[in-house]
């Protein structure tokens, strides 16, 4: 057999491969013999069907089984010969069976490029000062009150300021564009609605119809609507006014709490684990940041892939070819950091243990996620490495050097 690596992208093996005609008429045979055993054709006891009846019948097909194979074999052999780690399953590329049996093809897989890890040791981060702790605090207790508002119907046109509760169903050209929406509670003016929204619906009253034509400008949070002209019909079922509880002890019962000092000191607990949290976090990124820019190797096609679908996921941005321009540094990045936090998990024996995975798993289920599916994802390769990131970073935010 002869075997010759092609020269391609450091991620990428091709392997150019001829294997003599005597191997494969050899494993072409034991294919034959082994189905011969106990072959049936009418006409024939099964197992005594003539061979030269089984090669006219089913010749094509013994000789494609043999050859997966041999491509199995030879796949495997040269894997544990030259010490290769594919990342996916082997691709066989421009096969070709010669009449007298010689075959050729190409072997393609991807595997993790060799690169240099460089120091990842007391790493230089900065912990960020995070200041405005009392605009924090009055911005929790706000949202709290507004929370526990009461509305009252109002008998005028609606004002800016005021609730106005509604349906409306969004056309375009004359046809229906996702479902109508029922018992929506907007607030008049808010810059959370589009400004012709807010225009249109000036003076409206309660029982009327109201119809405005918008243009959602390209950066929409619903991607579905981003940059498109539609029309939105409004039914109009009330107007009310917000009326906003004083903050009191009786404010701080009806939450469930003792009086107003004690939500006071629920709230600053909480303020203060989130602020943990956000340092936590930019530390991190600061890392993140440092490990991407001191490596410099080029990912592997399947990695960035991953990333990509990643990042549609986690933002809800559609795949498209726009989309994947504008995200390819991005992804480019996170598929190098799962590499190198990889191998940093590796070289310090981070790997997730047993006992690690199940508490993860513990921990979703009691934030509702269902059981079945929760113990599945012990052999969920995303998972795996999502705990892989966690605990690395974790290791390498205590092993740096923050000022």
């Amino acid at each position: 057999m002869d075997i010759k690596f092609k020269e391609t992208k450091p991620w990428l093996k091709e392997i150019e491969i001829t294997v003599e005609p005597e191997r494969v008429i050899k494993k072409i045979e034991e294919v034959t013999s082994s189905y011969a055993k106990t072959a049936s054709i009418p006409g024939f006891r099964p197992g005594k069907v003539p061979r030269p009846i089984l090669q006219r019948r089913f010749g094509a097909t013994f000789e494609a089984m043999a050859l997966e194979d041999l491509f199995d074999e030879i796949y495997n052999d040269i894997v544990k010969t030259y010490n290769l780690k594919p990342i996916t399953q082997g691709k066989i590329i421009d096969y070709n069976l010669a009449d007298d049996k010689t075959l050729k093809f190409v072997l393609s897989f991807e595997v993790i490029p060799e690169f240099e890890l460089k120091e990842y040791r007391g790493i230089k981060v900065k912990k960020p000062e995070l200041d405005c702790f009392d605009n924090e605090f009055e911005r929790r207790i706000k949202y709290l009150q507004e929370k526990c508002a009461t509305y009252r119907s109002l008998q005028r046109p609606a004002q800016n300021g005021d609730f106005i509760l509604l349906d409306y169903e969004i056309t375009e050209n004359g046809k229906t564009v996702g479902e109508k929406q029922n018992g929506v509670l907007i607030e008049l003016g808010s810059d959370k609605n589009l400004s012709e929204i807010n225009n249109a619906l000036i003076g409206v009253v309660a029982n009327s119809e109201k119809q405005v034509t918008v243009t959602f400008p390209e950066n929409y949070p619903d991607s579905s609507l981003a940059n498109r002209t539609v029309d939105i019909k409004f039914y109009i079922r009330d107007i009310k006014e917000r009326i906003l509880p004083e903050i009191d002890d009786k404010f701080a019962q009806d939450l469930g709490f003792k009086d107003l000092a004690d939500l006071r000191i629920y709230v600053n607990e909480e303020i203060k684990r989130d602020r943990e949290a956000m340092i936590d976090e930019e530390l991190k990124n600061q890392i993140y940041r440092y490990l991407v820019d001191i490596h410099d190797f080029e990912v592997p096609q399947s990695y960035l892939e991953s990333a990509f679908q990643e990042i549609f996921s986690e933002y809800r941005i559609k795949d498209s070819k726009e989309a994947r321009e504008k995200l390819f540094k991005h992804a480019q990045d996170r598929a190098k950091f799962e590499i190198i936090i990889n191998r940093i998990a590796q070289k310090e024996n981070l790997l997730p243990t047993e006992e690690e995975i199940n508490q993860e798993i513990n921990n979703l289920v009691q934030l509702g996620f269902d059981q079945s599916k929760a113990s599945m994802l012990k052999s969920n390769p995303v998972f795996i490495m999502r705990l892989i990131r966690k605990k690395t970073l974790n290791w390498l935010v205590e092993n740096a050097q923050i000022t």
